[in-house]
């Protein structure tokens, strides 16, 4: 939790839109990509999100704090700089962070000081969602999905045929860490293309306090009203195109993310975060036959985190990979309205340096699931079930002899039933039962 006096003062936020006559009567709404699989409003477990207003005036500068209060979900908070959400309990890998309903491949997962690879500032939308649709994405998702959506790939056209643009600037500050932030976006296209380009930057000092605490790091007084080693830096932007045709769209899109920020438990380790990511995604709607739509997309990012101890580099991370997924759509089977698909994903992980706690690996997951629903008197049943196959490799170390090669094999199930009944026009009942299996990651099975 957030100490009370870790961000004492009082922020300040401003949004701007800036749009012409023709963006406003012609910009379409936002399209839901996760709070339900098949897209409806109503679904049969909880979702929360933030998006719009909502989301600009949490004004947080970490995944876990900007969720932190949310139903259900709490944070591992671990300075200013570095959280994780934690949902009904569970942390780390039993949730499962997305970027546009994609793997995002980081080091969260290893350590409570590893920050999340992306940036509250650049989203569109943060969806959190728990029961049966979770099973899309992936065995370690026992606690929920956190989707983060940044529309940098869009999903309908934004304007129509004569054309438009759209700006939004987000400028922000705080008094407490001296914090500076801005975010600008833009975005254009007819109804036949979009164009998205954005970009952000924040930085902050060390976090003033009403106490005087004791400080090591190299340059930094001894004793000063500030948590030392709470300084962050932060930067990044993206560009993103779609081509629309009459029964779908085909998108590319290239991000990257910088960070470089102070661990609060140790005066002179910063840590800089380095993550590049490159996304194609596609529908194809009004399908004939047993099939009504057809949704892909395949994204490969690479990730590197490098942790420097009083300025020397300390222990080097990566974790470079390809994930895709194919969702098949089918046409409703009596009461049944539910799709199908595969996903697949292939990553490297390393670690070099002093704190080289497991070898170098690779990690190859493929996986079939499946989600129905079936509409009943005043609610909804839902269903979902995942099956896959888990190869985890060490590859051993060129550093370290200790670390021997060697492959485990797993092959997971997990099933989840969810249910909802509209009690009155205002009052939902909601109900999940699953059974979750999780594969082993590369450390928790290699790791000294």
């Amino acid at each position: 939790m957030t100490s009370p006096f870790a961000r004492h003062a009082v922020g300040m936020a401003s949004l701007f839109l800036l749009s012409g006559y023709a963006v406003a009567q012609t910009r379409l709404s936002e399209v839901v990509v996760t709070g339900n699989p098949l897209g409806s409003g109503e679904v049969a477990a909880p979702v929360n999100q933030l998006s719009g207003d909502s989301l600009v005036l949490r004004g947080r500068s970490t995944l876990g704090e900007l969720l932190d209060g949310s139903p259900g979900v709490g944070s591992t908070y671990f300075g200013p700089n570095a959280s994780r959400p934690v949902i009904r309990g569970l942390d780390g890998d039993r949730i499962r962070v997305l970027n546009n309903s994609g793997a995002s491949l980081d080091a969260s997962g290893l350590s409570y000081d590893h920050a999340v690879a992306a940036d509250p500032i650049s989203l569109e939308r943060v969806e959190v969602l728990r029961g049966p649709g979770t099973l899309l994405y992936g065995g370690s998702a026992a606690g929920g999905v956190v989707n983060l959506i940044d529309n940098r790939i869009a999903r309908e056209p934004l304007f129509e045929a004569a054309g438009g643009w759209f700006g939004k600037l987000n400028l922000a500050g705080s008094t407490g860490d001296t914090g500076r932030e801005a975010a600008l976006l833009l975005e254009s296209g007819t109804d036949r293309f979009a164009l998205h380009v954005d970009a952000f930057h924040r930085s902050s000092a060390d976090v003033a306090v009403p106490a005087a605490l004791a400080c090591t790091k190299t340059g930094s007084p001894g004793l000063a009203n500030r948590i030392c080693n709470s300084a962050a830096w932060s930067r990044g932007g993206a560009l993103g195109g779609t081509a629309f045709f009459k029964d779908g769209y085909v998108g590319l899109s290239t991000a990257a993310y910088q960070s470089d920020y102070g661990t609060v438990a140790e005066d002179e380790v910063n840590i800089a975060m380095r993550s590049n990511r490159h996304s194609l995604a596609g529908e194809w709607r009004n399908l004939g036959g047993p099939l009504q739509s057809i949704k892909a997309q395949l994204n490969r990012t690479d990730y590197t985190h490098t942790e420097f101890e009083a300025g020397a580099v300390g222990t080097v991370f990566k974790n470079e990979g390809v994930d895709g997924r194919i969702e098949a759509r089918h046409r409703r089977l009596g009461p049944l309205d539910g799709l199908v698909g595969i996903q697949w994903e292939n990553s490297q992980f390393s670690a070099d340096g002093a704190e080289a706690f497991a070898p170098y690996s690779q990690s190859r997951h493929i996986a079939a699931f499946v989600h129905e629903e079936m509409a009943i008197p005043a609610g909804k049943l839902s269903f979902g079930g995942r099956w896959e196959s888990v190869a985890v490799t060490s590859l051993g170390s060129p550093l370290v002899a200790r670390f021997l090669p060697g492959e485990r094999q797993f092959t997971p199930a997990s099933y989840a039933l969810g249910a909802s009944w509209n009690l009155t026009s205002s009052w939902q009942l909601s109900a999940n039962l699953a059974y979750n299996e999780r594969a082993p990651k590369d450390y928790e099975l290699f790791a000294d």
